[in-house]
């Protein structure tokens, strides 16, 4: 048995334990407070923009109710100050909407990287990249860039990612490969995510066509929306988004996470105060000890992401 294999079956076991004693991690957690997190988020999320050129049939955009606009490169650079002040390293320039309807991301990607932000990355339907924009990332530093295909051909692209044209996705996730290639660049990395919904053939020539094109492929399964799709959930593990991540709305307000879409539970506003105190300020925590006590608000009791997630995420906590 190799070295790897005993560690990823150790990892599984731990794994398992951990989910086993969801209820005393919880206890302890608030026990050793817990409801203050001992270390700064590990990624923050800057939602460059909420609108979207697409309607996807597994998105529930017709659920969200709140204005929508794209972040002011003021407000952008001040979250980003405030990041590279604080060591934070991990940066996305997406949250709820495709980024690239932001026509200033080039030069926000540009700015974080010359911040020294170590890694800069995105979600993106891919539609929007054109020759200038794929060189634009390309050239400005851009880390990885994750584009949602979901299909393995034109008929289901079109058939679920309504208004996108599977043809002019494919082209510039290939002139992405080509750009890089011809300056003789690593970055962005390139993952192309594909959500499963009851089609596996599908899906495995997915995997046959661009494995040796992308650097990573990443098969998921569809999840809940906290649980505005279903509010079927039976995870009882603590979720680690309120202890490592921050999420910035494209106004300056922060919600809860990223499945809080449309902003139900904000917990600061970066227009009027910073990361620092908002991360450990009394509404986060307040909302950190309702998780612990009840499970949370309600888009926390009936969200499904966690099932996905790791629990040894709790060790980065001690």
């Amino acid at each position: 048995m190799s070295q790897l294999h005993l560690k990823t079956r150790a990892r599984k076991l731990a794994e398992a334990a951990l989910r086993r004693q969801a209820k005393p991690v919880r206890r302890l957690m608030l026990a050793t407070g817990r409801d203050r997190s001992p270390i700064l988020p590990e990624i923050v999320q800057i939602e460059s923009t909420n609108i979207c050129n697409a309607k996807c049939v597994f998105c529930p955009r017709d659920e969200m109710h709140r204005k929508q606009g794209i972040m002011s490169f003021d407000l952008f650079k001040k979250v980003v100050d405030e990041c590279a002040e604080l060591g934070i390293t991990h940066v996305r320039v997406h949250n709820y909407g495709e980024p690239f309807v932001d026509r200033k991301l080039v030069e926000k990607v540009r700015y974080a990287k010359e911040r020294g932000i170590r890694e800069v990355g995105m979600i993106s339907n891919g539609s929007l990249i054109n020759e200038q924009v794929a060189r634009g990332m390309i050239e400005a530093g851009l880390d990885a860039i994750n584009i949602s295909v979901d299909a393995s051909g034109k008929e289901v692209f079109e058939s679920t990612r309504l208004g996108l044209k599977y043809d002019k996705v494919i082209s510039n996730i290939e002139r992405i490969v080509r750009i890089r290639a011809e300056l003789g660049k690593k970055r962005p990395k390139l993952i192309l995510s594909f959500v499963r919904q009851n089609n596996s053939a599908d899906e495995q020539a997915f995997i046959e066509h661009w494995r040796n094109i992308a650097d990573k492929i990443h098969i998921t399964e569809l999840h809940n929306w906290g649980g505005t799709l279903n509010q079927e959930s039976d995870v009882n593990y603590p979720c680690y988004r309120p202890w490592l991540t921050f999420t910035v709305l494209w106004d300056g307000r922060v919600s809860l996470c990223c499945a809080d879409f449309d902003g139900h539970t904000i917990l600061g506003d970066m227009t009027t105060s910073s990361i620092k105190d908002i991360w450990n300020g009394e509404p986060y925590r307040a909302v950190r000890r309702e998780h612990l006590e009840s499970g949370g608000p309600d888009v926390c009791r009936s969200c499904d992401l966690p099932r996905k997630d790791s629990p040894l995420w709790v060790t980065k906590l001690t």
